[in-house]
């Protein structure tokens, strides 16, 4: 037994239309469709056989069915919980090294962001690695070296 995925469905498309479209290539177990708000223009759709299954998913996805693209893939619960359990386990050992070497990062909501509209005051504001050592002395990150550059030669007229 196998299930696809498939998403992009039109939201008046039927479970009848499904299994005349997808049961051409082999006998369906079953037809999904999603119907709450969140859900809707998706299905999912279990085959019989793998076989079938991966000649369906490689046949339409990307097929026009209804004026719309089908995007179909394999569903997988089995590795999509273990991805979920793997994020979990990453961000807790991310946690761990930081608390162990003393390192925090802010999150992006928490990160300050220059609000003042006085081009002055976001200057000041500044970090002091962004802002020059010496009053008119410019940051070698901030130059661009060209060489062999020659200038246009000017038309007289």
């Amino acid at each position: 037994m196998s299930a696809l995925f498939v998403k992009n469905l039109s939201y008046n498309v039927t479970p009848e239309e499904l299994f005349d479209l997808f049961g051409k290539f082999g006998p369906i177990r079953q037809v999904r469709q999603g119907i709450a708000n969140a859900t809707k223009g998706t299905a999912f759709v279990v085959y019989e056989d793998v076989i079938d299954a991966k000649q369906a998913c490689d046949k339409l996805n990307g097929f026009n069915f209804q004026n719309r693209y089908l995007v179909v893939l394999y569903h997988q619960p089995d590795k999509m919980a273990k991805s979920k359990e793997d994020l979990e386990a990453r961000r807790e050992s991310l946690a761990r090294l930081k608390k162990q070497h003393g390192r925090s990062t802010p999150s992006p909501k928490t990160t300050p962001r220059a609000t003042s509209s006085d081009p002055k005051a976001i200057l000041r504001s500044a970090s002091p690695a962004t802002k020059p050592t010496q009053p008119g002395s410019i940051s070698p990150r901030a130059v661009r070296f060209v060489e062999n550059m020659r200038r246009p030669v000017a038309a007289h007229a």
